[in-house]
């Protein structure tokens, strides 16, 4: 990874999507800092496309589509988009409502024989407003487990037949094979009526987990924010660039560098 500081100002000055992951990325010690609110705002202003892309459920990515300055939310880790039309809020769906609440039913009863194997281990608070997947939480409302009882966690989903992924909060588990990456080319393409490679060297990606992988290796631009580093990712599946700082205030270096540029007509 080379330091963020390394992008050149007419490579930032041509960036016109900002794709930005939210815990741990554009918070801060559990919290969503004015500074992260505003760069979102002042980005938007300046032209630049908003789209945040998640693990947190789709009853919050509604409230943040509705109330946030941003164009879309990606949620469930790629289950769901929720975008806007004019004063309208759209939905966009990988699976029938019908295969949704057979899946949760599967993941709930596999999440529950993995807490009482793995100690400490809880449902995540935000599970009751998820409508794909399952979150065991390891980190956000329980004493801190290690990464490694995380990934054992997500390797016990993955042996029932899930797809699971580690965030730097929680381990989500669904079925299907869709990820980050996979719902916001669908918007893209739907939405937007753009392929990715129409965006790939004018679009930025920020994040701090192994589940930003597919939109790491995606994006030429992808840039972790410090705590990155805590992780054991294999060199392919680390984003280009790392910030300095971690959480919303390594988010606040790529933010910042972008709004000291002007954004270039015609990108």
């Amino acid at each position: 990874m080379k330091p963020f500081s390394k992008i050149s100002a007419l490579t930032l000055s041509n960036v016109r999507y900002l794709l930005s992951d939210i815990d741990d990325t554009l918070t801060q010690s559990g919290g969503f800092p004015a500074t992260s609110y505003a760069a979102l705002e002042n980005l938007r202003a300046s032209g630049r496309v908003i789209v945040l892309i998640t693990g947190r459920p789709a009853g919050w990515c509604d409230m943040v589509a509705r109330f946030f300055p941003v164009d879309a939310v990606v949620g469930e880790n790629g289950a769901l988009c929720f975008y806007r039309d004019g004063h309208n809020v759209r939905q966009i769906w990988h699976d029938p409502v019908e295969h949704r609440d057979a899946s949760l039913v599967r993941l709930h009863a596999i999440a529950k024989d993995i807490i009482a194997e793995f100690s400490g281990a809880a449902l995540a608070q935000d599970n009751p407003w998820r409508a794909s997947d399952v979150a065991v939480d390891f980190a956000e409302d329980v004493e801190p487990l290690s990464l490694e009882v995380a990934e054992a966690i997500a390797a016990r989903f993955e042996a029932e037949g899930a797809t699971a992924k580690v965030s730097s909060i929680h381990v989500n588990a669904w079925f299907g094979n869709y990820d980050k990456l996979s719902m916001f080319n669908r918007w893209l393409g739907e939405v937007r009526e753009k392929r990715i490679e129409d965006i790939l060297d004018i679009a930025i990606y920020t994040g701090d987990s192994p589940n930003d992988v597919p939109m790491f290796k995606k994006f030429p631009l992808s840039t972790g924010v410090q705590g990155i580093e805590n992780y054991n990712l294999p060199s392919g599946d680390l984003p280009a660039y790392v910030t300095i700082r971690d959480a919303a205030t390594g988010f606040a270096e790529v933010a910042n560098a972008l709004l000291s540029q002007p954004l270039q007509t015609g990108s």
